[in-house]
């Protein structure tokens, strides 16, 4: 019990570590940066969101069942071999962003430094977030806790130090988050995770397969998610302008501790719960699913209660911005999206411990189209507000499809 209650305080100093960071970040960004430039971060950054969502679901989130069922005895052969896989990737997309730099250079111009800078630093940005995995795979969840403290100083040091300079741009801004990655991952290796990279070809091949039959149907998933939680705001700021896409963001942003609290819970509970089902039966997954969701979506609704109540006094107080002030009431459609995203969450991490994940993949689809149907007419006849209701029924009808097939008895483990 004792080793149980050290596991969950560690994951939350990481997650509330690293969670407060950016959040702390994207406040400051939104105050110090004019509003168009805050728009333009945005948009950006959800190129950088959209690869991890990618990497998150390809990768990392099949790495702890996969360790449960095959490696338990040699869990360094598969981080091993992992780490060349994530090296691929990283490559990979920095090259597609490379490209997209040259071809935004004809169109928009004053996203080609921010897309460029992004394809350097985005290496660092996937070590971190597979090391960050790993640190929890091996129960180390004290090491993530001391890279998260790296992660924070560094990246809110520099942001501090390129405002006193007046040199804080957009560009500088998606460095920063490549200079809090190196402090943490230097944290990371000098307490003993990531530092063996020997692997056999063999052994990456069989990782990359096992990964694949695994995460097949999580991958489109996850992109399909992105495009109804980031992929609105390049969607905004097309239709309405850049300015009014980070108001939505600024919004948004005030809502994500929550979002963060219950990202700690997943991150520690899934290795556990594909433990124990391993060693049980499908029957505590299910059981899991119940009491789970009820968990994760009733703190998500306490909490946005109370920032909606709050709102006319919080948003002055933090952003210093009349036009963010004026639109605090996007926070409802915002909030709705956030309560129904918490409660698919806790239902999926049962999916995946049963590797049920073809229903994940279906809700995705069919809340997207829910999303792409309602956000043609609303989003024609009401703005970014629109667009913004829109996401919350597409969420909505995925989560209620997730908590359906979570809830039922599973035949098998179906991939």
């Amino acid at each position: 019990m004792q080793r149980w209650k050290a596991r969950l305080l560690f994951a939350f100093a990481d997650q509330g570590l690293y969670s407060a960071s950016n959040f702390a970040l994207t406040i400051l960004y939104a105050v110090w940066l004019p509003i168009d430039d805050f728009g333009r971060y945005v948009v950006v950054w959800t190129a950088a969101l959209f690869i991890e969502a990618v990497q998150s679901s390809l990768i990392i989130d099949a790495l702890p069942a996969i360790v449960s069922r095959y490696s338990r005895r040699n869990r360094h052969r598969v981080d091993r071999a992992a780490i060349w896989i994530v090296a691929g990737f990283s490559l990979g997309s920095s090259a597609l962003l490379a490209i997209a730099a040259l071809i935004l250079a004809q169109t928009f111009p004053a996203y080609v430094w921010p897309v460029a800078i992004l394809a350097l630093t985005n290496p660092l940005q996937r070590f971190y977030l597979f090391f960050r995995r790993l640190c929890y795979i091996r129960d180390r969840q004290s090491v993530a806790a001391a890279a998260a403290t790296a992660y924070a100083a560094a990246s809110i040091g520099a942001a501090s130090a390129l405002t006193s300079l007046q040199v804080l741009t957009v560009p500088a801004a998606i460095a920063i988050s490549g200079f809090g990655a190196i402090a943490a991952i230097i944290v990371v290796l000098c307490l003993g995770i990531g530092r063996s990279i020997r692997s056999r070809p063999s052994h990456v091949i069989w990782l990359a397969a096992k990964i694949w039959s695994a995460s097949r149907w999580l991958t489109p998933a996850a992109v399909m998610s992105w495009f109804v939680t980031w992929g609105i705001f390049p969607l905004i700021a097309a239709l309405s302008g850049p300015a009014i896409a980070g108001i939505v963001r600024a919004l948004q942003n005030l809502l994500t501790p929550i979002v963060q609290f219950n990202a700690a819970l997943n991150l520690t509970i899934l290795p556990r719960i594909a433990d124990n089902v391993a060693d049980r039966n499908n029957e505590y997954a299910r059981r899991f699913a119940r009491n789970g969701t009820a968990v994760f979506a009733g703190s998500a609704l306490t909490y946005c209660i109370i920032v909606i109540v709050a709102a006319p006094t919080l948003l002055p107080m933090i952003y210093r911005k009349s036009e963010i002030a004026a639109s605090a009431s996007l926070l409802w459609p915002l909030s709705l999206a956030i309560i129904c995203d918490a409660a698919r969450n806790a239902s999926s991490i049962s999916l995946l411990a049963t590797h049920r994940t073809r229903i994940v993949f279906t809700a995705r689809v069919v809340g997207l189209v829910a999303f792409a149907s309602a956000g043609i007419a609303l989003g024609h006849h009401m703005g970014a507000s629109g667009i913004l209701w829109a996401n919350a029924f597409g969420t909505a009808i995925n989560t209620a499809i997730v908590m359906t097939a979570a809830m039922r008895r599973p035949a098998g483990s179906t991939l």
